[in-house]
């Protein structure tokens, strides 16, 4: 350690020291020569963008302005006419229709932006909290690491989503209330994964440099080890939004909440199509097509997220001094 001071102290490789490496520049490579990565990245970019459209550009869908409020008004009266316009007359009914006469198609592309909001609120606001405890718990050990286990062990063993609809009624049960529940339940997940790897991490050189040379522990996790995990945690925030997006729809198809019942979101469209199934039609459309539709995206981020996870390993990074 002596011989580790002045000059020759090793300095830890920064978020932009990684995105301007070679590495990095042969890790994009790698993802986009990896097919199942870039199917993910061009299916997660559709799946965006469809859920951005209704909100950038009301009526597209063909309804009097954005599709979703349309939707909400529509059910929300009971009204039995349809809220979409004969903009492309029945070509709307390409994918069939929903228990209540409404195109499944365009109801699709907007009910999407809020499982893709709630899910990414969800994945910001949990991922901050796990990362944040974890990099430190990883760091320090001792009786901080013994609190997160026990607590993480606590939440990991009791069903999330079971647990997230306890706190959503604690809440209030509102949309933002179940947001916020889920990410509570959901935090732990990415606090284990961050300790786990800062716990690996902090015995490399640089960090042990950096120990003995005095920096603060703040220092130390966010400067030297918070940039060693970024792409292993960025792979994790991917894989764990196409679970998380389940959540809500798991709640809308099951009927748990009456709050936004009429709001237009995958779950709810499954549940319409659960009914006409009870009804005993031989329609089978208004479930599977929503179904499938949601399982498109979480196969999207899935594949993204493993094929970065991949091609960009913390063992294979290398970091160029410049």
């Amino acid at each position: 350690m002596d011989g580790i001071e002045g000059n020759d102290r090793l300095e830890p490789p920064t978020v932009t020291m990684i995105l301007k490496s070679r590495q990095a520049t042969k890790s994009v490579k790698v993802s986009l020569a990896n097919k199942s990565a870039l199917a993910g990245a061009i299916i997660t970019a559709i799946y965006f963008i469809i859920g951005l459209l209704d909100a950038v550009f009301p009526g597209y869908l063909g309804a009097s302005g954005s599709m979703g409020n349309a939707l909400t008004a529509f059910h929300g009266s009971l009204a039995v006419s349809t809220p979409v316009s004969p903009l492309f007359g029945s070509g709307w009914y390409i994918l069939g229709g929903t228990l209540y006469g409404l195109p499944i198609l365009p109801v699709m592309f907007a009910a999407i932006k809020f499982d893709l909001a709630f899910s990414l609120f969800v994945a910001v606001v949990s991922s901050l909290i796990g990362l944040v405890i974890g990099l430190y718990a990883g760091f320090f050990g001792g009786i901080i690491d013994r609190i997160l286990i026990k607590i993480s062990d606590f939440f990991l063993q009791i069903p999330l989503i079971g647990l997230a609809i306890i706190i959503a009624y604690l809440l209030g049960f509102s949309f933002l209330d179940l947001a916020i529940a889920v990410a509570i339940s959901w935090w732990p997940v990415f606090a284990v994964f961050v300790r786990n790897k800062a716990h690996s991490v902090k015995k490399a050189t640089f960090v042990v440099s950096a120990t003995s040379s005095g920096d603060t522990a703040t220092e130390i996790t966010f400067r030297h080890i918070f940039p060693s995990i970024l792409p292993d945690f960025a792979a994790r925030v991917f894989i764990e939004l196409g679970l998380i997006v389940q959540v809500l729809a798991t709640v809308d198809f099951l009927n748990l909440n009456t709050s936004f019942r009429y709001m237009p979101e995958i779950g709810n469209m499954m549940s319409w199509g659960s009914s006409s199934a009870l009804l005993g039609t031989t329609t089978w459309w208004p479930l599977v097509i929503p179904g499938l539709f949601l399982l498109g995206f979480t196969l999207g981020v899935y594949l993204l997220g493993s094929g970065l996870k991949r091609s960009i390993r913390y063992k294979s990074w290398r970091y160029e001094q410049r």
